[in-house]
């Protein structure tokens, strides 16, 4: 078809293009209809995208691959980049900020939420850890540089230190806390002596295969046993307020060890030894001693003598 020249042509092109656009303007806003912008597209005012029906993917931009890389689920409130959220807001792959701030808890490899910070998805055992700012480290946490804690610090397995510095009391094999150190929970039944953190109690057995050096008094509310080693001796003064036993609490079987005994008064007045007991079953106190000849011989004392009685009738 021929087109109009002149100033009717004008007219009638203007009316084209105009038709057309106001064509293309309601296909637009239609209410079931789909458009697509071929150039940039910016407003001045607000922009509001507002599906007609819910769905998991109501907002979608892509790349020119068309591959999806931000998601608005309207269905359940989410935004998510770089995958389909499964939270509120929800980043898959790395994401970097120069701060990052949370009003409520931490949840780091994991996208369920607990009442306290955590790394890992473990939940705790101690019972303690309640708020925002409690942490739970479910895997290993290795600390380059100094570590300072306000208060306590538990360690559920093995722990290890080049230095083990306290400026309080230690307490091993039990979480209640007391004035003096000790291994256990048992209590000292000497309190006036056991008051600062130096004093140290041992509710169990304390084996030393070295030596042990000890500058004020030993205390023992039990045996003390001198065992298998080839020399057991004392430098410097050994006083004993109650009772002293030497060798077994019973008579030696025949054929059993002798033990010696060397007891020496101070340099002036008398020295004092008392054998016996206040029971009177008691009683027959006998002594055995070597000879110049190396043979064994027993000495007694028999009432009413002033002398001892020495024979080769065993003390056992």
């Amino acid at each position: 078809m021929n087109k109009p020249k002149g100033l009717l042509g004008s007219i009638v092109s203007m009316t084209t293009v105009f038709v057309v656009f106001s064509f293309a303007f309601v296909f637009a806003l239609g209410a079931n209809a789909a458009s697509t912008v071929g150039t940039n597209m910016s407003t001045t005012g607000t922009f509001l995208v507002n599906p007609a029906a819910n769905s998991a993917t109501s907002v979608r931009f892509q790349n020119a691959a068309g591959t999806n890389y931000f998601f608005g689920d309207s269905t359940n409130s989410r935004i998510g980049v770089g995958g389909a959220p499964q939270t509120v807001f929800e980043v898959q792959g790395t994401a970097s900020a120069s701060y990052l701030m949370t009003a409520n808890t931490l949840q780091v490899n994991g996208v369920s939420s607990a009442a306290y910070s955590r790394f890992g998805t473990a939940t705790t055992t101690g019972g303690f850890l309640v708020n925002a700012n409690d942490v739970l480290i479910s895997g290993n946490l290795e600390v380059d540089a100094s570590v300072q804690f306000d208060k306590n610090l538990e360690v559920g397995s093995t722990a290890s230190a080049a230095y083990f510095l306290t400026s309080n009391s230690i307490q091993v094999a039990g979480g209640a806390s007391v004035a003096y150190s000790r291994f256990g929970t048992g209590t000292t039944g000497n309190t006036g002596d056991f008051d600062a953190a130096n004093d140290l109690l041992i509710t169990g057995s304390l084996e030393v295969d070295g030596k042990a050096s000890v500058a004020g008094n030993i205390q023992a509310s039990g045996r003390f046993i001198l065992d298998t080693a080839s020399s057991h001796s004392f430098v410097g003064d050994l006083i004993l307020t109650s009772q002293l036993t030497v060798g077994a609490t019973t008579a030696s079987a025949s054929g059993g060890t002798g033990y010696t005994a060397a007891f020496v008064g101070p340099g002036t007045g008398t020295a004092s030894f008392y054998f016996g007991g206040g029971d009177s079953a008691t009683t027959g106190t006998c002594f055995q001693l070597k000879s110049s000849t190396g043979a064994w011989i027993y000495m007694r004392f028999y009432q009413g003598v002033t002398t001892p009685t020495l024979s080769t009738v065993r003390c056992h």
